[in-house]
């Protein structure tokens, strides 16, 4: 058990972090037999690279192509500030890929903050 209380969750060979986000892998296989959605990966991993230099990793919970665009899809329970952090430098990487958290029953576009100049 993690210290949010989530317990991991194995499903057709893949480790999930929680049941909600089991219950999402659930769903999307789903949208994916409906052909809503195509090209399903589960946990896919980017490096975090600036100027050459890679400062590390993220792994979000799915990857999919909806509408032609390619969807990263993240489960949160709760969003750490470093989870904020994260995902906010992979927005400004890869402006490309959209960027939905499912959180609660919820599945909201990552907002992008402004930045002071």
């Amino acid at each position: 058990m993690t210290k949010y209380g989530a317990r991991k969750v194995e499903l057709d060979g893949h480790t999930f972090a929680s049941a909600a986000e089991a219950k999402r892998y659930g769903e999307l296989k789903w949208l994916e037999r409906a052909g809503d959605i195509k090209a399903l990966t589960v946990h896919p991993r980017f490096p975090l690279t600036i100027n050459g230099v890679t400062i590390g990793h993220y792994t979000g919970d799915f990857l999919y192509y909806s509408g032609g665009r390619k969807t990263l899809e993240d489960v949160k329970g709760t969003i750490t500030a470093e989870a904020s952090l994260r995902l906010r430098v992979f927005k400004a990487l890869h402006p490309e890929i959209a960027i939905h958290i499912h959180r609660r029953g919820e599945n909201k576009p990552l907002k992008q903050r402004k930045v002071a100049a």
